[in-house]
């Protein structure tokens, strides 16, 4: 069973994994903004303008792409007014509870690190095993 610092590791490396897989000093603070002005999920949904306030419209629509792809988002007629699904929420709470400096030092290169992905886990009592899928509160499985 991976902790949740792994599951981060192996979600972000899945949701913006060109980064040589030590995480980028940029996208890691832009996210922790990004989330942190999504309203607790008892709120309901967020306004796509309090969205680009702490990190501008690009980069807020790119989160909001990238999120949706992620399956972090969902929305109804337009992601301009969307919320968080379980993951997404799982995500957020992750996010929220921990400083930029340790998501940095979470997600630097660790040549021991088993890799998964939303498709294929590579930590089963074998390692790989075909049909098998990670437990990762960020991919919803």
């Amino acid at each position: 069973m991976k902790t949740l610092d792994e599951n981060f590791r192996d979600w972000e490396a899945s949701a913006f994994g060109f980064g040589y897989g030590t995480g980028e000093p940029q996208i890691i603070p832009a996210l922790k903004a990004f989330l942190a002005a999504i309203p607790p999920r008892s709120e309901g949904r967020y306004d796509y303008k309090t969205l680009e306030t702490p990190v501008g419209s690009v980069v807020a629509w790119l989160l909001i792409n990238a999120l949706c792809h992620a399956g972090m988002i969902d929305y109804g007629s337009s992601p301009r007014y969307g919320w968080l699904t379980d993951k997404g929420a799982a995500l957020k709470a992750y996010v929220d509870e921990h400083g930029a400096d340790h998501l940095l030092a979470t997600l630097q290169y660790d040549q021991d690190a088993v890799i998964c992905s939303p498709t294929s886990c590579n930590c089963g009592p074998r390692g790989y095993e075909k049909g098998r899928v990670c437990s990762n509160p960020f991919w919803g499985t």
